[in-house]
């Protein structure tokens, strides 16, 4: 009987190694998209209603959580349970990236038990399957996918997936085929929630059918039930007639089975229909890639774009977020990958037709990527978290490889045993350690940028993302160099000629600021954070009128951009529309409570309104959010002196001049308070 602990072991090990490869991922900070999609994303902050954590205010923004309705559900899940830092989202990537490698130990391990491999694999397919998954976890390739908390979209849908494909087998074997049935159905819908490329599940399921369980010609094997061999037996019936006799049922059976099946792929086919109506829904962003992107220099860019997702695989270094890969337009790029991959697919396509396993592994790694490598054209031509599930097939590949030469070349079963699994065990290694390593860059914005800037120079994109990460660091001068250089490679980069006005504007450059934001309007007029910086320039430079009309813009296009919002209210209040500041001030509230400013204003507002008891409660909360904040001790202090409580206006006076001694407006107010307790 065999022990539950070695029953276990398989899981347990995998448990281990997932998280030895990742615990430092935890350290990692908000990156890049990570800002808009769950940072600053208000949405995600409320569970209820399902429009507020699905986001779905934000489609059609091109945002990573626009149309991905599951994803950003599942963020909103962790604000709810684990708090609003980083460390909660690392912890549930982890724990998804882990059962995700469960899943694909339990589809592999079950595929080597089928009956047309339990032979050759009996005894090893286990260890075979936990070399293929362990290696998949650790691999840093899957960095992207992980520690990069807003690529949950790929390892929550990829999770999905394998789950789709484990519930598809269990059917398909006939173990309670129903209940299996609908669970594949219902993981498969709930992938296309989560990230389109869940779209290829279905057909691999079926094909995984075809070429594995012959689910595709059951009444040819029911009518093969009847071929039974001769034999004789002492007072026994005939074998042919008994079969003769049953080939009615079994006909029956296959029919039976082959509508249940049918059914089946009926249903996991219509959870595409979730696809297609994201894709209508969010038809504009969904497009406009095709308007600035040739689909066929994009289709011609891939085949050497997919040998490098391959290198990656077998050897991944260096990793970076963006590679700034451009769309091919040299022949010798383009002849000579495509036909390996032309290569490749022809081996797929053989092994397809003669059912072999092979044919079912290329599919894998084919299908997965097609969204994302082929005729449809996207922004960025390399992802690497887009070889999240591919890399499956990859390492299969490798797995099965190297038993056969471990097969090949030891003949004693015990020494294959030892001589494979010391080559799992240094594979898993070698690799989580470079895992390890990897997460260190994700550990800060600058670091992981100048990294990439260091691997790939010509990418604009890291470029501009190192320029905004040095002015956040207060490094100006270093920012605009960084930006400058996202516009040499990319003129048109909207986002590099915001951040270079952002950090001309430190500078003191006003002027030339304000002509990057307005060329950054220009070329994207609907990029709301460039209209409020161009507004807080212009109010700089003495045109508050056009600032005004600039944040109004700016509200229009994104409501959530709550310091527009903020300035708008400011610049209201400015011009003796109480009223209308009010409601800025009280939508900026919505999106951030603890928005000190916006309760220090709302109670100016409400002063000049004459609701001095409204007003002290924001001009309490605006210090106890922000305590040393001296103007909010002086707007207080002078609420409090309208409203009579001179004590307690001459005390936040005080305090505002303990925080800013030099203070001339408080130090005035404070005298002239005291003057009023003095005459009585």
């Amino acid at each position: 009987m065999k022990h539950p602990l070695k029953s276990w072991l398989p899981f347990l090990l995998l448990i281990l190694v997932g998280v030895a490869a990742y615990w430092n991922s935890f350290d990692g900070v908000f990156l890049y998209d990570d800002v808009h999609s769950i940072r600053d994303n208000p949405h995600i902050c409320r569970l209820w209603p399902l429009s507020e954590s699905m986001s779905l205010p934000l489609w059609s923004t091109g945002m990573t959580v626009d149309g991905r309705p599951l994803l950003s559900l599942s963020f909103a899940l962790n604000h709810a349970l684990l708090g609003p830092e980083p460390r909660g989202y690392h912890l549930v990537n982890l724990l998804i990236h882990i059962a995700a490698g469960l899943l694909l130990f339990g589809v592999v391990r079950r595929t080597l038990d089928l009956p047309q491999f339990r032979e050759r694999y009996e005894g090893s397919g286990c260890w075979i399957a936990m070399a293929t998954a362990a290696i998949w976890l650790v691999h840093p390739l899957q960095t992207e996918s992980v520690t990069y908390i807003v690529q949950r979209a790929e390892s929550l849908m990829g999770l999905l997936f394998l789950l789709t494909m484990y519930c598809a087998i269990r059917g398909l074997r006939g173990e309670k085929s129903g209940r299996w049935y609908a669970a594949t159905v219902l993981a498969c819908a709930c992938g296309m929630g989560v990230k389109q490329t869940m779209f290829s599940a279905p057909l691999l399921v079926i094909l995984y059918d075809y070429i594995f369980t012959d689910g595709l010609a059951l009444p040819a094997k029911a009518g093969q039930a009847a071929s039974l061999p001769r034999s004789a037996g002492r007072g026994l019936q005939d074998p042919l007639s008994v079969a003769r006799a049953r080939l009615p049922s079994v006909a029956s059976e296959a029919r039976r089975m082959g509508r249940a099946r049918g059914r089946f792929y009926a249903a996991l086919c219509s959870t595409w229909l979730i696809v297609f109506a994201i894709i209508v829904a969010t038809w504009q962003e969904s497009t406009s890639d095709f308007v600035s992107i040739s689909p066929l220099r994009y289709l011609l860019t891939q085949p050497l774009v997919l040998l490098q997702y391959l290198r990656l695989a077998v050897w991944p270094s260096p990793l970076v977020l963006s590679y700034g890969w451009t769309l091919e337009d040299q022949w010798p790029r383009i002849v000579f990958p495509a036909l390996a991959i032309l290569g490749m697919l022809a081996v797929m396509f053989r092994g397809i037709v003669r059912r072999k396993w092979y044919g079912f592994v290329l599919a894998w790694f084919f299908l997965i990527l097609a969204p994302t490598s082929s005729i449809a054209p996207m922004r960025q031509a390399i992802f690497e978290h887009r070889m999240y599930l591919s890399l499956a097939a990859a390492v299969m590949l490798a797995v099965l490889g190297a038993e056969y030469a471990v097969r090949k070349f030891a003949t004693d079963p015990k020494r294959r045993a030892a001589v494979g699994g010391c080559l799992a065990l240094a594979s898993v290694i070698v690799l989580g350690y470079r895992t390890h390593d990897r997460n260190r860059d994700y550990h800060s914005q600058l670091r992981i940028w100048q990294d990439n800037v260091t691997h790939r120079p010509e990418s604009h994109v890291a470029h501009n993302n190192l320029g905004h990460a040095l002015q956040a660091l207060g490094r100006s001068r270093e920012a605009a160099e960084h930006c400058r250089e996202a516009l040499r490679i990319d003129p048109m980069d909207a986002d590099a000629h915001n951040n270079l006005g952002n950090a001309l504007q430190a500078l003191g450059d006003l002027r030339e600021a304000m002509q990057h934001y307005r060329e950054a309007v220009r070329l994207n007029p609907r990029h709301a954070e460039a209209l409020y910086n161009y507004g807080v320039a212009l109010e700089a430079g003495g045109q508050p009128g056009d600032a005004l009309s600039h944040y109004r813009k700016a509200v229009r296009i994104d409501p959530d951009l709550v310091d527009a919002r903020y300035n708008l209210g400011n610049r209201l209040l400015a011009l003796g529309q109480p009223q209308e500041a009010i409601e800025q001030y009280r939508q900026v509230l919505l999106r951030e409570p603890d928005y000190a400013g916006a309760h220090k204003n709302w109670g100016v507002a409400l002063l000049y309104l004459g609701r001095n008891d409204e007003a002290i409660v924001h001009g309490l909360q605006a210090v106890r959010i922000n305590p040393a904040d001296a103007s909010a001790h002086n707007n207080l202090g002078a609420i409090y002196q309208e409203s009579g409580r001179l004590p307690d206006a001459i005390r936040h006076f005080e305090e505002a001049l303990r925080l800013k001694p030099e203070y001339s407006v408080a130090r005035e107010n404070l005298r002239e308070t005291r003057r009023m307790k003095d005459e009585g």
